[in-house]
């Protein structure tokens, strides 16, 4: 599940349509990388970050007449007519042209040998950044090595991350069904508490998880454009996902009528937006009769030195404890709660946060242990 906090008029989000797997060190999972048989391009090497990308830091040649090369080659890859697209993401440090190259090269023998260039991109190209792809159609039906090929002379830092293959004959989906919420239904939100690293709490945002489904006709999209906001214009958010199967977002309105879009995508390009509909719903007030016994739950003493006394008008499910570290120190099942009390005794001396929960209802209370 992907969450977003929504503050409006933010412009931001999750795109992810990589289909090569960077959450680890690639170089850890059948990545290599090495320099050319130039022997130039041995001072830096391919390097990963843990924000899942690759990247490559300039170097300078010792020859007036070759440059430095650093080859990045994947994995063997099965390439097959719904897969023959290369799509990745690059990003060029500074914007500066020193006449680096990225080249794009394919070998079916090996990681090392065997090699042919199959497109390649000037740093005008991948500069300041850019979605570029590569055809693989002549392979299709092979397994093959696709290499990512860094040449420069005291040239420039290149980010590569994103990577995916896609279908490059497929049809642009159609628009999306079966909307969750439902256009013009009435919602709960949901609520979620948050704590700084001192255990305080940070904030209890209010939230909806949406859903839907792609269209039963037509390619199937690899991404969705996701649009949301408090008028029909959808001005709060603009975004994508690749995700269709729950994603929440926070921070939202009681009482209040918000608007949303989705627009899938594939490689044959996006969905007609005039034919994606806009959906609507408004968010119900949080508070029913049971909420208003909850929340006049009472707390004390407070300091305390060893019981805590929980007055609560309906039934308690659980009780966690918190130290100013953010630590669950304490886990009390509400079923083995004994007259309502709650022995804090173990715990040393200092100030805690005590959340209740009933009925996936929370209350949290700061509670100063003597």
């Amino acid at each position: 599940m992907k969450k977003i906090t929504l503050l409006m008029a933010l412009v931001s989000g999750f795109i992810c349509n990589a289909q090569f797997d960077w959450s680890t060190n690639p170089l850890d999972n059948g990545w290599v990388e090495y320099a050319g048989a130039n022997g130039e391009g041995t001072a830096q090497s391919w390097t990963y970050n843990t924000g899942e990308f690759m990247y490559i830091t300039w170097e300078t040649s010792s020859s007036t007449s070759e440059l430095c090369e650093d080859w990045l080659v994947s994995p063997a890859v099965e390439i097959t007519t719904t897969s023959s697209q290369l799509n990745f993401g690059v990003q060029d440090q500074y914007g500066a042209d020193y006449g680096s190259t990225l080249s794009i090269q394919v070998s079916t023998t090996d990681q090392t040998s065997g090699f042919s260039e199959i497109t390649s991109f000037t740093e005008t190209d991948v500069s300041p950044s850019a979605t570029l792809s590569a055809d693989l159609s002549a392979y299709e039906g092979s397994s093959i090595y696709i290499a990512f090929v860094w040449s420069n002379d005291n040239g420039d830092r290149l980010y590569l991350f994103d990577l995916g293959l896609s279908n490059q004959y497929a049809i642009a989906p159609l628009p999306a069904t079966t909307p969750n919420p439902a256009d013009g239904a009435t919602v709960a939100l949901t609520y979620d508490v948050d704590y700084n690293d001192d255990g305080t709490i940070d904030a209890a945002d209010a939230a909806y998880t949406f859903t839907w489904s792609q269209n039963d006709t037509g390619d199937a999209p690899t991404s969705y454009g996701f649009k949301f906001g408090t008028t029909s214009e959808m001005t709060g958010l603009d975004t994508s996902t690749t995700n269709n199967d729950g994603f929440s977002i926070y921070g939202l309105l009681e009482n209040t009528t918000y608007y949303w879009q989705i627009v899938p995508v594939n490689a044959g390009g996006s969905a007609v937006e005039a034919d994606c509909p806009v959906w609507s719903f408004t968010t119900s007030s949080s508070l029913s009769v049971e909420d208003d016994l909850f929340s006049a739950l009472v707390v004390g003493p407070n300091p305390v030195k060893d019981i805590l006394n929980i007055n609560s008008p309906v039934a308690i499910d659980d009780i966690k404890v918190f130290n100013q570290l953010g630590q669950n120190v304490l886990d009390v099942n509400g079923s083995i709660i004994t007259n309502n009390q709650v022995d804090l005794s173990p715990l040393n001396s200092g100030i805690y946060i005590v959340k209740i929960t009933s009925k996936e209802k929370s209350k949290t209370i700061k509670v100063i242990k003597e």
